[in-house]
């Protein structure tokens, strides 16, 4: 990575590529979700979870900073030692697996629907389409994902995730274009609720959906790597993450959510895109953008997984070696392939259980556990000001005159201003310290920890009804 690299350049590449990692497959339910919740109340659940993903990031990019180290793992260890450097691997290892699994099953689907809707009124060929699509699964597999997952970095995916921005802001055109077209149906009717929600039964389903569309921290410490170097590169990282989260992101989702909702109401489907939209040959036109930028959406994911399973097989900080690469890139791609092509929807079961648990762990539970033992350190240690004023008293002692009187004055003089100085510290700043940086974090613990108790819940009870 070169140094010289301009600011917004830098800055353009990390955002882009993290706008691919976010969004991915998880803006196909957001309209579901919006049509339970309401426009108010999605607006306003969505703004927290987007508010506490950014803090986790930040705090943690701050660790990154403080520790030297690039990796999740590697932060963990600096921090927590090695109890928090296997619960953060595992933790990342059963996420992005189970999530890269859960997006080649729902490539399936939307590719099998892209090629029937292609070819009617005739057929196409029964192995794009049999066995729930798993033939077009392949294909992508095959043409799409693996060849970007083979890249070395998480920046070499700019140029895919540019295109990537640009499907998706087509298919994001066509929603909105046609809610507005059909004159936002579901608004008129007030079957989609613009300041209350249709049903509090409902409303756990909507918050897990919300609640796991911002996670962005497994994908942004690969990108830190290739990142330039020292406080720049932290600098730059740590804006595209605002960026991403606050502004595309949200802009993004909610846009999808509530125009979405706004066509087909209470009708809408977990996969918007089940609902007819254009019909006809266009609709599988819609379905073979969004498969392809699903297809996009995985290797930040998959670079992310091999960036940790490297950390654990070969270290941190070991030379890279294009052998070993591309082993563990290989590797990933067949075993999550074939978890989708065995038993997709025993696996989908399993792994919305683990990766909801996941998570909560990677992205509220351990960044703010770390920011709160290295703020323990930090407070434990001789604080910087007394190592100054240790400095001062040095040079002061060196100018003091030689009477011993005078030098006792000037002695307790210094001694006087020191205490007067720390005694003036205002206790709001130090009431807004601890709110900002022990509470605040704390109550975002306390939201993750819901969505995911919620996301148990109701995985098991539709489990259980199925």
């Amino acid at each position: 990575m070169k140094t010289s690299e301009g600011y917004f350049r830098a800055l353009f590449s990390a955002s882009v590529t993290l706008t691919l990692a976010i969004l991915g497959s998880s803006l196909l339910p957001v309209p579901y979700a919006f049509s339970k919740t309401g426009v108010l109340l999605g607006i306003l659940v969505m703004l927290v979870v987007a508010g506490s993903n950014c803090l986790t990031s930040l705090l943690l990019l701050k660790a990154a900073g403080k520790t030297g180290h690039d990796s999740y793992e590697g932060v963990a260890l600096a921090i927590g030692g090695q109890k928090w450097k296997v619960l953060t691997q595992v933790s990342l290892i059963l996420l992005l697996f189970g999530t890269i699994v859960g997006d080649f099953a729902l490539i399936s689907d939307v590719s099998a629907r892209a090629f029937k809707g292609l070819a009617a009124p005739d057929t196409p060929p029964a192995w794009l389409v049999a066995y729930n699509g798993r033939g077009t699964m392949c294909l992508f597999a095959v043409v799409a994902v693996y060849p970007l997952c083979c890249l070395k970095g998480m920046r070499q995916l700019e140029s895919a995730a540019t295109v990537g921005v640009i499907v998706i802001l087509t298919v994001l055109g066509i929603i909105v274009q046609t809610s507005i077209h059909a004159g936002l149906p579901a608004i008129k009717s007030g079957e989609l609720p613009l300041w209350t929600f249709e049903s509090a039964a409902q409303l756990p389903e909507a918050f897990v959906v919300l609640g796991f569309a911002f996670y962005l921290q497994p994908m942004m410490m690969p990108l830190l790597h290739d990142m330039p170097p020292g406080p720049s590169g932290l600098a730059i990282t740590s804006t595209a993450v605002k960026i991403v989260i606050i502004g595309v992101a949200c802009l993004m989702y909610g846009t999808m959510g509530i125009f979405g909702a706004a066509r087909f109401g209470q009708a809408t489907e977990g996969d918007c895109l089940v609902n007819t939209w254009l019909g006809g040959r266009r609709e599988g036109w819609i379905d073979l953008f969004m498969a392809l930028y699903l297809s996009i959406s995985i290797p930040p994911m998959q670079i992310s997984l091999r960036y940790t399973l490297d950390s654990l097989v070969a270290g941190e900080d070991a030379p890279f070696e294009w052998k070993r690469h591309m082993a563990e890139t290989t590797g990933i791609t067949i075993s999550t392939l074939l978890v989708a092509l065995i038993f997709p929807a025993y696996a989908e079961k399993i792994f919305a259980i683990t990766g909801a648990t996941a998570v909560c762990i990677v992205c509220y539970v351990i960044p703010v556990g770390l920011h709160l033992k290295l703020r323990a350190h930090e407070k434990a240690r001789t604080p910087g000001l007394a190592l100054i004023q240790q400095e001062d008293r040095e040079v002061q002692a060196l100018l003091l005159p030689a009477n011993e009187n005078e030098a006792d004055d000037v002695h307790h003089s210094i001694t006087a201003i020191e205490q007067n100085s720390q005694q003036s510290e205002s206790k709001l700043s130090q009431c807004w310290q601890t709110t900002h940086q022990v509470v605040l974090p704390v109550l975002v613990v306390v939201v993750g920890v819901s969505l995911s108790v919620a996301a148990l819940l109701t995985t098991c009870r539709q489990w259980f009804s199925a």
